[in-house]
């Protein structure tokens, strides 16, 4: 079932924001598209990364492109293990 596509800047379920680096020549929106192993930070997971996609047929910069519902893992400021999934994609209209 095809997803929306998850940019820079999109947030997880806890709030946590994808910060890069992402695949630079391919943009959305303005803004490149995220890919497993970007990096995720925010209040909840400090040092986290997009580990699981379902958009496993579309690459950008070599890499599977990260969609609603992909899955990010971390450690939250206490170092507590934390699982969140990529939710608020506004791209609507792109999809993977």
């Amino acid at each position: 079932m095809p997803t929306p596509v998850a940019t820079i800047a999109n947030l997880t379920a806890t709030g946590d924001v994808i910060i890069g680096p992402g695949g630079l020549t391919t943009m959305v929106k303005g803004l490149p598209v995220a890919c497993m192993g970007d990096v995720v930070a925010g209040p909840l997971c400090v040092a986290g990364v997009i580990t699981m996609t379902t958009a496993l047929n579309k690459l950008a910069k070599g890499r599977p492109q990260a969609c609603l519902g992909s899955l990010v893992s971390g450690v939250s400021v206490i170092g507590i293990p934390v699982t969140t999934a990529v939710l608020l994609c506004p791209n609507v209209n792109v999809i993977v």
